[in-house]
């Protein structure tokens, strides 16, 4: 019993599988588009964020293998979470693309995940599931739903982590400039004032 369990456990660890990281930059006027093999019955689940340009807005399509649109949507970071799932129907590859053809100026940088799950669990369902069996299938759903928000925070903190740095850049070209206006009023001032007297020197004699 103790055996099926841990075998039980192991396979619910191993549900979500796959996992592809990336961050790129999206040009103005350009899209960006990704494919990946999907089997037939798997649950996709994207998690994706922009986390600097614009608006951090981005438009989000999703196509099928046949080039059918499955998904599509205009992203703003600020209300939205950038989560989509879907079961794929047919065994092909999907396409995954972040339009930034709205943009004329502002490039966008985007970081996604594409993960995979089993949607057929049928196999750890049902009432011939003992109460410790049940303990370790709720388990997992908990876990899942933490890897997916540790992955959303991760975003978040990058996100956070970027605008700071920015800012801080701001402020330190900010106080150059005003260094440099403060030397240069100083200079003028001494200029003017040895100027100055020097004239009434010169008067004087």
């Amino acid at each position: 019993m103790i055996r099926q369990t841990l075998l039980l456990a192991v396979v619910l660890c191993l549900a979500v599988v796959n996992v592809n990281a990336l961050t790129m930059q999206i040009e103005p006027k350009t899209q960006e588009c990704f494919y990946e093999y999907v089997e037939n019955g798997k649950t996709s689940i994207i998690l994706y964020q922009v986390i600097r340009g614009g608006l951090l807005d981005i438009d989000v399509r999703i196509y099928d293998p046949q080039g059918n649109t499955i998904f599509s949507r205009l992203h703003f970071d600020t209300t939205m979470k950038g989560r989509q799932s879907f079961t794929a129907a047919t065994s092909g590859a999907y396409k995954l693309c972040f339009n930034n053809e709205m943009s004329r100026f502002t490039a966008k940088v985007v970081t996604f995940t594409w993960s995979f799950e089993d949607a057929d669990n049928s196999f750890v369902k049902g009432d011939a599931l003992s109460p410790m069996e049940q303990s370790v299938q709720k388990i997992e759903r908990v876990l899942q739903s933490i890897v997916m928000e540790q992955k959303r925070m991760r975003f978040r903190e990058q996100t956070n982590r970027d605008t700071s740095e920015n800012t801080n850049a701001r402020v330190v070209r900010w106080t150059i400039i005003q260094v440099l206006v403060l030397v240069s009023m100083g200079v003028g001032q001494i200029w003017y004032l040895r100027r100055w007297f020097d004239s009434k020197s010169t008067q004087r004699v």
